[in-house]
């Protein structure tokens, strides 16, 4: 006869569920992870696309976050008023930053510069939040690490 009998069958889960509850910490970490950088990488990519209008349209952009909480997406304004661009909310990461960033028909930011440092709002162990610096030039630099 070919086959499996129920003992192996059986044996054979019970790895696999050993297997399965030593790997579900680390994957969780790398989930969490990846979702702090997704947020670094999309609000970075924001940035650049606020100071790139800023310079294409001749005029001031505005990105102020929605709700006046970063975590809940952001909005890029044109120098009319009109909105360019908005964001989505992101998931499982805690943001904290300026009210706003004024990027000038130079393509530099007005009235200072900001960090905006990205954390996950998920306790685990390992996980590095990140700082995004926008210096005066208007230039955003992501890092990993918090914000100094």
């Amino acid at each position: 006869m070919r086959g499996f009998t129920l003992v192996e069958l059986l044996v054979a889960l019970a790895v696999l569920a050993i297997l399965l509850m030593v790997a579900m910490p680390a994957f969780n970490n790398l989930i969490v992870s990846q979702r702090v950088k997704t947020a670094s990488f999309d609000l970075v990519a924001g940035l650049s696309y606020a100071r790139s209008e800023a310079v294409k349209q001749n005029g001031t952009v505005t990105l102020t976050p929605s709700g006046g909480n970063w975590a809940n997406g952001w909005t890029v304004t044109g120098p009319d008023g009109s909105t360019l661009k908005t964001a989505a909310a992101l998931q499982s990461v805690t943001v904290s930053g300026p009210t706003s960033l004024v990027y000038g028909r130079s393509g530099r930011i007005t009235g200072g510069s900001g960090d905006i440092e990205i954390a996950s709002s998920v306790t685990t162990d390992g996980v590095a939040a990140r700082c995004i610096s926008v210096d005066v030039t208007g230039l955003p630099r992501a890092k990993q690490g918090a914000c100094s």
